[in-house]
């Protein structure tokens, strides 16, 4: 597979670093799994919720580019021999 897209494992790389990231920043900032916030939300909350939330879309975006390239690279099987 990677032959035929090398830009995949630099997307694994991206999908983990991704992850560690928001898994970093809820262990830094334990209120974030919560909705209580204080008042005043102190910017560095604010930012990671934002930066987890980033994160989360980047990695879904990760995702649907790997499937879309898996999907291009693996032909759809077409067997008749399957009465359903």
């Amino acid at each position: 597979m990677l032959a035929a897209a090398p830009e995949l494992a630099t997307l694994a790389l991206l999908d983990s670093a991704l992850a560690i990231c928001a898994t970093v920043l809820m262990a830094e900032h334990p209120t974030l799994d919560h909705d209580l916030r204080p008042d005043p939300e102190p910017s560095s909350l604010r930012e990671a919720r934002r930066l987890i939330a980033a994160a989360n879309r980047g990695r879904a975006a990760v995702a649907r580019y790997r499937n879309a390239v898996i999907g291009s690279l693996v032909p759809l099987r077409h067997d008749n021999t399957d009465p359903f």
